[in-house]
């Protein structure tokens, strides 16, 4: 409801300033489409991960209603140490290998494409899994219904710095927003709970769940650039107006043109442990 009586008043100011302001006509221009990498080196706490996944698009312009481009033609390969694992790929921009992933082991992604070499190295991050979901009820706030929502139990390691990323699927769809609220859910530094533990946390609270939903929860533990680069997303995505307006700036991952500095592309590429636990309401 709050979010809604927000909407009404923007469109209504644009209305009535509409009536006294003249007509401004703004020329955009497209921009030159860039690589977007998609990826994560994922080792399983609890559950095998033997496929790995890279995702390669090709940015849209501003102008237009056309959507990324998936990408088929790149070479793709991830090498750690005297090893390279040589991607293949599948359909729709997406590039598999089947090895599975070791801790405290560092992974560097290349692909050539288009002339050009890009480059990125990660360390994969340790950390706790999940010891259990629960289901927990929570009143609405601001005229929204409450609900039934997905929580995690887990515990901080005291004795390293740790970054956390959740993801929720439910019925095997990915539901999470990119709001202001979800910035300190969906993605968390233990700051405050250093060795603590975390009991019925809800890593999300926009979507409930009710009786015969299959529910998944994946919990990756993360680098502080990743963990940086997430919550500049969500900083932006979340402040996006009304007016569809895209936010402004770019904001870089840790891929680089080593052929083309200047045409850096977009994205990250992370190695994270990761937790996967279900439940079926």
């Amino acid at each position: 409801m709050k979010k809604t009586l927000t909407k009404i008043i923007a469109l209504t100011t644009l209305v009535v300033f509409s009536s006294c302001e003249k007509e401004i006509k703004l020329e955009l221009k497209n921009t030159s489409p860039k690589l977007v990498v998609e990826g994560n080196v994922l080792l399983g706490l609890d559950t095998l991960i033997e496929w790995q996944e890279i995702k390669l698009t090709r940015s849209a312009n501003y102008i237009g209603t056309t959507l990324p481009e998936p990408i088929t033609n790149a070479s793709v390969k991830v090498i750690e140490g005297t090893n390279t694992y040589e991607y293949a790929h599948t359909a729709n921009g997406i590039y598999k290998c089947n090895f599975t992933a070791q801790p405290n082991k560092t992974y560097k992604l290349e692909i050539n494409y288009d002339g050009d070499t890009y480059e990125a190295i990660e360390t994969m991050q340790n950390g706790p899994k999940i010891d259990s979901l629960t289901i927990v009820y929570q009143e609405g706030a601001f005229g929204d219904e409450g609900g039934e929502f997905v929580a995690i139990n887990t515990k901080d390691p005291i004795n390293q710095t740790n970054f956390y990323m959740w993801r929720l699927l439910i019925n095997d769809v990915f539901l999470m927003n990119a709001t202001p609220g979800n910035r300190y859910r969906s993605i968390q530094k233990d700051e405050f709970f250093n060795g603590q533990e975390l009991l019925n946390y809800v890593p999300s609270d926009e979507f409930s769940v009710k009786e015969d939903d299959k529910v998944q929860m994946n919990q990756y533990n993360i680098s502080e650039q990743m963990y940086n680069y997430y919550y500049s997303i969500f900083n932006l995505t979340a402040a996006s107006s009304v007016t569809g307006d895209v936010p402004p700036g770019k904001i870089l991952g840790n891929v680089v043109n080593k052929s083309s500095p200047k045409r850096n592309p977009l994205g990250y590429f992370g190695a994270c442990t990761i937790s996967i636990r279900t439940m079926k309401l």
